[in-house]
């Protein structure tokens, strides 16, 4: 799951984390920002934080980095027949056609607890197909030499899988089930994946958004992967999905949302309230779920009218545990059913929300533990 992405003080003192390593690498910028990992390195405790983090919201607010696993994509308990293999029996992943993917995670840094150091030297990507099995990703950057995380995005059907090439300098495009690939036409050097970088790929794996550096004024690129061809997007923005010839932009605190043609235009819509956790546009082409700040603790989402002629419309989840933590809102399964990721039982957990009912259904789990750290489903954005 993506993570809480904006700077909120005290959560980083009070909210421990599983993954030392990426306490090591964060440093200074945990006082700063707030790092939900997804899975096993995300704290149980968000939905009881929220309160004393509501007031300590920075000029840029808070967007979640967790986005759902396909609409059309079957989804199943993290069982044993889903469990990746021993560390021993990975293979890199092969040419040609694999299969629809489940997630992405990449593995921890090594911690010697007595020298008190951190060593991310072989930190790498890892995929996992829908029938369980896992391949080694060598070819997709994970860090950089600045210690900056580099991302992957999956699409939301699974098919297709984005990541930065150190070789190619460039991102490439992978599609697991014709086995066919990209590389995009646009160098992009390394040293500008920065802090929070965030990526995106289109269900026809078309188009990709990259996002240099969270909340920073650095503009990001939406890339035509055939012809080269980009579109500058305004740093203060951050991409949530790329979908039907469109993408999805959010400018938060404001709150401000843009659905920008891939070629480029459009005008943004504000939003009174300050919002987070954007869904992607809903199959009715106007509708998008977020959740407003003062609501986090009470288990509500938000519809907004895109074209901005209706109020909210405001839901009231019902069917999560008392105490589960709704982190963010993914893609729609239908008109009338959207994704959700909660935090609770010390896991991760993916439900269907009926908007005209609120009721939840429970569809998967994503227990702590291995795969560790970051987590990457198919949805919308990676970072």
């Amino acid at each position: 799951m993506t993570r809480l992405r904006r700077a909120l003080n005290g959560i980083a003192e009070e909210a421990p984390t599983v993954d030392l390593a990426d306490l090591a690498l964060a440093g200074h910028r945990r006082r700063r920002r707030v790092t939900a990992l997804l899975a096993a390195a995300t704290v149980v405790t968000v939905a009881g934080a929220t309160t004393a983090t509501v007031t300590s919201i920075r000029s840029h607010g808070v967007a979640a980095a967790w986005r759902t696993e396909a609409a059309a994509a079957p989804l199943r308990s993290h069982d044993a027949a889903a469990t990746p293999q021993t560390e021993a029996a990975v293979p890199d992943l092969p040419g040609g056609r694999v299969g629809p993917l489940a997630y992405a995670y990449r593995t921890s840094c090594e911690v010697d607890r007595e020298r008190k150091t951190v060593d991310c030297a072989a930190v790498e990507w890892r995929v996992v197909t829908r029938s369980g099995t896992t391949y080694r990703l060598p070819q997709a950057l994970a860090f950089n030499d600045q210690e900056r995380r580099v991302p992957v995005a999956i699409s939301r059907d699974g098919r297709m899988l984005a990541y930065y090439s150190r070789q190619a300098q460039a991102h490439v495009v992978r599609d697991l089930v014709d086995g066919s690939q990209v590389t995009s036409p646009v160098t992009v050097r390394e040293e500008r994946i920065g802090i929070g970088s965030m990526l995106v790929v289109s269900d026809d794996g078309r188009h990709v958004v990259f996002d240099p550096r969270e909340g920073s004024k650095e503009p990001g690129l939406l890339i035509d992967m055939r012809t080269g061809k980009t579109v500058r997007i305004p740093g203060e923005y951050e991409p949530v999905s790329i979908k039907d010839g469109v993408a999805e932009l959010v400018r938060y605190v404001k709150t401000d949302l843009w659905l920008m043609p891939v070629t480029g235009g459009g005008r943004p819509v504000r939003f009174a309230g300050t919002y987070i956790m954007f869904s992607e546009l809903a199959p009715d082409g106007r509708t998008v779920a977020a959740a407003e700040m003062k609501d986090l603790q009470k288990q509500k989402l938000s519809l907004l009218d895109t074209a901005g002629g209706r109020a909210p419309r405001k839901v009231a989840v019902r069917g999560l545990p008392e105490k589960a933590g709704v982190i963010a809102t993914g893609p729609w399964r239908s008109g009338s059913e959207l994704t959700l990721f909660a935090l609770h039982g010390k896991g991760t957990h993916v439900y269907s929300v009926d908007i005209g009912t609120g009721r939840a259904r429970r569809l998967a789990d994503h227990p702590p533990g291995k795969p560790g750290g970051l987590l990457v489903l198919p949805g919308v954005a990676s970072g």
